[in-house]
């Protein structure tokens, strides 16, 4: 126990006092009397009472005394203490593992002089008989061996440190949270407010909290060329191509080249490997300033030359037959290299190589074949294809067929047949079916495998038109009212429990879809000629739901940061990814994976139909991380301990107790003569 307040104790002269007044205070006097009988009987009564009366005095002096004892305690602010002070140095090591620690100089990088220096920290700690404890913040900070470590794990953390520099993954590809890792010190703060946080960082802040000592690693000669973005637009039938590259350093303007590198170019399919086409540009790069670079084709950039001009200034560079004699416009490719060199053509020899080049993928677009057959050929159909065929053409080459009259439609080589007003004579070997309105008059022109059987055609209570009722919520009606859409003849279908019913009229199904590895089956039992529908929006968006649900994209896009999500879908059973040191399988659909690496990374599926398909995506470092030499507003202030003495508890509870107890006693005895 200790006094927090020591002088408190001098209220114990009280009992002294009190003493005192029990010394001096007046006696009563003895007086002889005659003796009667009464005097007897009270002489008596009075030495029976007189060893008790004893007693009571003595228990008020004693309630009298403590009470001024804890009262003087009270003064004295006694606490218990729950912990000594420790008197050792202690430290929290914070090493930034993000990926411009990555930079070197010399050869030497960021990241390794970052573990150096911990080091001689660690060292210089336990010599003085010390705590150390070792955080690694990358994007998940965690402790490294454990907390609080003493001078025998001195051993451990030497081989710990060791293995953060020859294990290249240690320090990573993302950027780290620095913010967490802070945090996660606080643990050992609340058990020793004294220690002290060394963050080793690359990275400058204008505000650092006192509890924190930044260790700078970076070298004002260390300087970086990023390629930050790359992507081919799909404009007016042709790619155009953008660049954004940027350099960072101080006081840097850098002339590098960028040179851009397309593989299979204007192939016409999978199977041609079409022509290398490559073109390079110099530009100047402006210390911490992003250049966007445009490369275009002749004859669309002079449509629109004041607008490129005004946007993109001496920037735009036109892709001529100097550079690409053969032909001047690109309309596919399958991938596409993005690299920095300097400006004789060699590597660029900047600090941070892993953001020197950039790969785009997504130039040779799938192939989905759809045919139109209808026995009373519309123009709805073509006309909303032909919408779904400009919507996709970044994603797809939908290729449209539409059969002739007297021709037989095809029942294998297509994506999606739509067979209007009639029905194929047996189920195609591939592809998804949508039946418009099959007309049949007889049960046998229905081919079993399709689970649908004729009940008649019949008429809507409303000539006019009557609405439609959902049944279900279901990707097919995504953006679909039910009851904007009216009908005013159909034709009656039982189908089979394989199929979920999601837009009926009075019982009988108008909408309904079966989904199964091996047959797939839109039915609208109604015709166009009977509806409202072509005239109404939910007509393209129900074919773009039909397109979505039965052909969704593989993955979200093609280009990703590192531990960016990147979903995935299928249109088959499963889906495997290989990459860097990378392989994964999945057979569940929507999915995700998360990948720490930069690099290419292959997706390979097979549908249900038999169709191989594969597809690359490209995962970068962060953006941020390419500018090496950044200074961020502020650091996260630690959980702070006011008292960074012993850890005390306060008892003044549990005396304020003890007095009432005694005043509640003395005013007892006080009371309570009959004792």
């Amino acid at each position: 126990m200790t006094l927090l307040t020591p002088l408190g104790l001098l209220g114990l002269i009280g009992i002294v006092a009190l003493i005192i007044i029990y010394i001096i205070r007046p006696n009563y006097q003895q007086k002889f009397i005659s003796s009667t009988y009464v005097w007897k009987l009270s002489l008596r009564y009075r030495k029976k009472k007189i060893p008790t009366s004893k007693l009571r005095n003595l228990l008020l002096i004693l309630c009298q005394v403590l009470f001024l004892a804890t009262a003087a305690a009270i003064l004295a602010r006694p606490n218990l203490i729950l912990q000594s002070a420790i008197k050792e140095p202690e430290v929290v090591v914070i090493i930034d593992a993000s990926a411009s620690m990555r930079a070197h100089l010399d050869g030497e990088k960021r990241f390794t002089r970052a573990v150096d220096e911990a080091s001689m920290l660690v060292e210089d700690t336990f010599e003085e008989d010390g705590y150390v404890s070792l955080i690694l913040a990358d994007n998940d900070p965690k402790y490294l061996l454990s907390q609080r470590m003493r001078k025998d794990s001195q051993t451990a953390i030497s081989e710990q440190f060791e293995a953060l520099i020859q294990e290249d993954t240690q320090c990573t590809y993302a950027s780290s949270d620095i913010d967490g890792a802070i945090e996660l010190c606080e643990s050992v703060i609340r058990e020793n407010p004294k220690a002290k946080i060394y963050l080793y960082t690359d990275t400058d802040y204008i505000y650092v909290p006192e509890e924190i000592e930044l260790v700078n690693v970076s070298d004002i000669n260390e300087w970086n060329g990023a390629i930050l973005n790359a992507e081919a637009r799909y404009e007016d039938n042709y790619y155009t191509i953008y660049v954004d590259v940027a350099c960072y350093g101080d006081g840097i303007d850098q002339k590098v080249n960028v040179e851009v590198e397309l593989y299979n170019a204007n192939a016409m399919d999978s199977d041609d490997k079409g022509e290398t086409v490559k073109f390079t540009q110099t530009v100047k790069c402006i210390g911490g300033q992003t250049t966007k670079l445009i490369f275009i084709n002749k004859e669309f950039y002079e449509e629109n030359k004041d607008l490129y001009d005004s946007a993109y200034g001496e920037n735009v560079y036109v892709i001529d037959e100097t550079q690409h004699p053969k032909d001047k416009k690109i309309f596919s490719y399958k991938s596409m290299h993005v690299s920095l060199q300097d400006e004789v053509g060699s590597s660029l020899n900047d600090s941070l190589w892993e953001d020197n080049s950039f790969d785009v993928y997504g130039g040779m677009k799938q192939v989905l074949k759809v045919q139109y057959a209808s026995k009373t050929p519309n123009s709805f159909w073509p006309v909303v294809l032909g919408q779904i065929q400009k919507v996709y053409a970044d994603r797809w080459d939908v290729q449209i067929t539409e059969v002739k009259k007297g021709e037989d439609p095809a029942l294998q080589g297509y994506d999606l047949y739509i067979f209007e007003h009639n029905m194929p004579s047996k189920m195609p070997e591939d592809g998804v079916l949508l039946l418009a309105n099959p007309e049949v008059s007889l049960e046998s022109s229905i081919p079993l495998s399709t689970g649908i059987r004729y009940a008649g055609s019949a008429t809507t209570a409303n000539p006019t038109g009557s609405p439609l009722q959902e049944e279900m919520k279901h990707p097919l009606l995504n953006l679909i009212d039910a009851t904007n859409i009216t009908i005013s003849k159909f034709t009656a279908f039982t189908l089979d429990a394989s199929y979920e019913t999601l837009l009926s009229y009075s019982g009988q199904p108008m909408l309904a879809v079966k989904n199964e590895e091996d047959s797939k089956i839109v039915l609208m039992s109604f015709s166009l000629h009977y509806s409202n529908l072509p005239i109404r929006i939910e007509f393209p968006m129900l074919v773009k739901n039909v397109f979505d649900y039965f052909f969704p994209a593989t993955v979200n896009g093609t280009a990703f940061e590192v531990n960016e999500k990147v979903e995935v879908n299928s249109m088959g059973q499963k889906v495997s990814i290989t990459g860097y040191n990378y392989e994964q399988v999945m057979e569940s659909f929507p999915d995700s994976f998360v990948v720490s690496t930069p690099g290419t990374y292959t997706i390979k599926q097979t549908t249900f139909f038999g169709k191989e398909i594969i597809e690359n995506v490209y995962v970068q470092i962060s953006k941020e991380e390419s500018n090496i030499l950044q200074e961020k507003e502020r650091l996260a202030e630690p959980y702070k301990v006011e008292n960074k003495g012993d850890i005390l508890e306060d008892i003044l509870f549990y005396l304020a107790i003890a007095i009432v107890s005694l005043a509640f006693i003395e005013w007892w005895l006080r009371n309570h003569e009959g004792m």
